[in-house]
Parts: C-alpha cells; sequence; structure tokens
C-alpha cells in the first residue's frame, strides 16, 4: 500500500507544466502595425486632391462610334441638310499621334470626395505628386454639401456651357439665333433689387445716350453692358404679365476682369436653334469646355480641317457674346493635355498668371480671351504661323 505520505511526494515531485510564454514587444509590434493601417488607410483627411484628367477630342467619336456631338436640321439660308464634315472614327480618348488634327477638351480629375474621403496614404502620394494640388475639404465642399448635389451643380453647368457654345459658335458663322431673355431676379443689394420682377420678359435696353437697343438675341445683353460705364442710367423695356413697363435704374461695376458694367440682375435664356446640336459626352460636368465646344463646332460646320493636323487643346468658358471666361485646374489641364499628345494649348487670358512657370516642356500656350481669338488661334497655327501668336509667358 502506499502511505498519504508517499502520495504526498509523488505529487509534489510530478513534472508541472510551464505556461505559454507572450511575448509582450511582438504584441506591441502587431498593434503599432494596426494603428498605423488604420492611420494611413482608415482614417479620413480633410483634404481634396486636384489632379490631371482625361483629355477628349471633341472632333471624334467613342469607341462605339458615337460622336462628342451632331448636328441634325435645315440650313435656313440655303433650306437644304446642314453641311458638315464627319467626325473622326479614332476614339476620343485615344491619345494624339503624329500629324492627326485634333481639338482637345481638358479635365481634372478629383479625389476625396464625400462619399470617398481621402486617406493619409493617398494625401501623401498626392503631395509627392508634382501634378497634384491639395486644397482644404470645405472649401471644396462646405458644411452639409453632398457629392450628389455637388454632381448636379457641375452638369448643370455642362449643360449651360453646351447651350452657350452653341449660340457663340452659330452666330460666329453668321446664322440669326433668335432668344428669349426672361429676368430671373435681381442681385442682392443691386440697384435692381425690388425693380425687377422674377418672370419679366426683357424686350429692349436703353442706354443713356436714348439708344433703345431691342433684345431678340442671347448675345446683346451681354455684349451692350460690356461698353456701358458703371453708374449709368439704364431702362429695360420688359413684358410682365402680358403688359409692357419701362424699369430705370443704374448700372453697378464689373469684376475686376470684365470691362464695362452689369445690370445687376439674373437671366435665362431660351434661344431658339436653326438646328439640332446634341452632346453625347456623359459624367462629365463643369462649365469650362465651352470654348472647345464652339470650335469643334465651328470646325466641323466648315468644309476641311480647321487645326492643320495639329492636336490642340484647351479649355475657357463661353459666353453667349463669345467672351472666353476663367476656369479653374489650369495646371492640372496643361499636364493632362502634354500627356495626351497635345502640341498646342488655348488659354484664357485672365488664366495666364496661373500659367506662367507651369508649362510642360514641348506644349506651347496661346492667350486668348474671346471666340474670335480662339478661331484666329486655330487658323494662324494650322497655317504655320502659331509662334507669331499671344502666349501667357
Amino acid at each position: 500500500m502506499t502511505s498519504s505520505v508517499d502520495r504526498l511526494l509523488a505529487f509534489e515531485q510530478a513534472p508541472t507544466k510551464r505556461a505559454p510564454i507572450v511575448s509582450w514587444r511582438i504584441l506591441t509590434a502587431v498593434l503599432a502595425v494596426l494603428a498605423m493601417v488604420i492611420i494611413l488607410f482608415v482614417i479620413p483627411v480633410p483634404f481634396v486632391v486636384s489632379s490631371p484628367g482625361p483629355t477628349i477630342n471633341v472632333l471624334a467619336s467613342n469607341e462605339q462610334g458615337v460622336p462628342v456631338f451632331t448636328v441634325e436640321g435645315t440650313n435656313p439660308e440655303t433650306g437644304e441638310s446642314v453641311q458638315q464634315d464627319e467626325p473622326q472614327s479614332s476614339p476620343y480618348e485615344a491619345p494624339a499621334k503624329p500629324g492627326q488634327g485634333q481639338l482637345r477638351m481638358v479635365t481634372v480629375s478629383e479625389s476625396g470626395a464625400p462619399d470617398a474621403r481621402l486617406n493619409f496614404a493617398q494625401l501623401i502620394a498626392a503631395y509627392l505628386d508634382p501634378h497634384s494640388t491639395i486644397t482644404d475639404y470645405e472649401s471644396k465642399y462646405p458644411q452639409g454639401t453632398t457629392r450628389e448635389q455637388n454632381n448636379e451643380a457641375q452638369l448643370a453647368m455642362m449643360r449651360n456651357s453646351q447651350t452657350t457654345s452653341q449660340v457663340a459658335a452659330l452666330e460666329y458663322l453668321g446664322w440669326d439665333v433668335p432668344a428669349t431673355v426672361t429676368i430671373e431676379g435681381a442681385v442682392e443689394g443691386s440697384n435692381a433689387d425690388g425693380i425687377v420682377e422674377k418672370g419679366d420678359i426683357l424686350r429692349a435696353i436703353t442706354t443713356p445716350d436714348g439708344t433703345r437697343h431691342d433684345v431678340t438675341d442671347a448675345s446683346t445683353p451681354f455684349s451692350l453692358m460690356r461698353t456701358v460705364p458703371a453708374g449709368s442710367q439704364m431702362t429695360l423695356t420688359v413684358e410682365r404679365n402680358g403688359e409692357t413697363r419701362e424699369l430705370s435704374f443704374d448700372s453697378v461695376a464689373a469684376s475686376a476682369t470684365e470691362s464695362g458694367s452689369k445690370l445687376g440682375i439674373y437671366l435665362s435664356v431660351q434661344p431658339t436653334l436653326p438646328v439640332t446640336i446634341s452632346f453625347n459626352l456623359d459624367g462629365i460636368g463643369g462649365p469650362s469646355a465651352g470654348m472647345m465646344f464652339s470650335l469643334a463646332i465651328i470646325d466641323r460646320m466648315t468644309p476641311g480641317d480647321m487645326t492643320g493636323n495639329n492636336a490642340i487643346a484647351g479649355t475657357g468658358t463661353m459666353s453667349y457674346d463669345g467672351q472666353v471666361g476663367a476656369i479653374g485646374g489650369i495646371q492640372q489641364k496643361l499636364w493632362g493635355a502634354h500627356r495626351d499628345g497635345a502640341q498646342w494649348f488655348l488659354a484664357p487670358s485672365t488664366n495666364c498668371s496661373e500659367v506662367v512657370g507651369h508649362v510642360p516642356d514641348g506644349l506651347r500656350v496661346v492667350s486668348v480671351s474671346t471666340l474670335d481669338e480662339a478661331v484666329f488661334a486655330v487658323r494662324s497655327i494650322a497655317d504655320g504661323t502659331g509662334d507669331t501668336l499671344p502666349t501667357c509667358q
């Protein structure tokens, strides 16, 4: 028999199992890596990045053969179907090839929208990219702004730019484009505030010298005010609820980059186009392609290749009276054009200060302020005299 003492000794002498040893160094390292991953890839940062986006040859078609725009209808002067050059068959996003004439609109790609915020790793990559620009999130998306709201605003500006580009191009070609111009309201604090009403149809503008200018097209209110000094008494003839009224008030100063003055009212324009021009671009917003749309319409509706086999990119808003306006992201657009093979770039004169010092090697930038100047520039490039054109440098 085994005594209790023997059992106790046996118990005391039995081998014991050691508990696993936890390496605090390994655990700390793992936690540090997880924290780093969260900081780099999970936590959003309050910035938006703009970088060179795709460029599109507006004279071409997409991969399915659908042109960037189509023109249909009857020439009111001849009564025959409108004559136009066929769109280029190459895909419109394909980079330019040597000797291939193109008119390329340019875009900016943006990262950091409300539903796709940037992380720290993406921010570092943008900081190291010399062609990207970083801006505060709030400056792009004020508090409460959704991506859908921003996209809708951008698409609305694109639709407006397509309308203004059509009117400006057709009037450049000598076509009449009648329009109804309606007052949508007064700019708060302007002299028109409390005088005009939403829905007033603008029929005429009388300048201080007593000259009456009938408003029968879209361009008249804009072109006329570029010649009128600020503080001039203007008389508007409007139709309100079927009655004609005369409304008088002083004009207000224009912006620092514009000549003349402004009426201080918001206008909407309903043009009656003699032909139907339809654009077939999806997912691209903003107003900055207006000038290139106008140039493309003029090129397609005049015989031959206006570019002279040169790849010409450009950007700029287009007003109803043919003025080229400033845009955003000019530096990114220069690099996008260079990447896709453009040799020339048409830039709004009001953006020149942002162009200087940021022109890629091999890209020649021409400064333009009107559609007339832009057409002249394209034709000068075609005939080999582009080097005489004004630049931003």
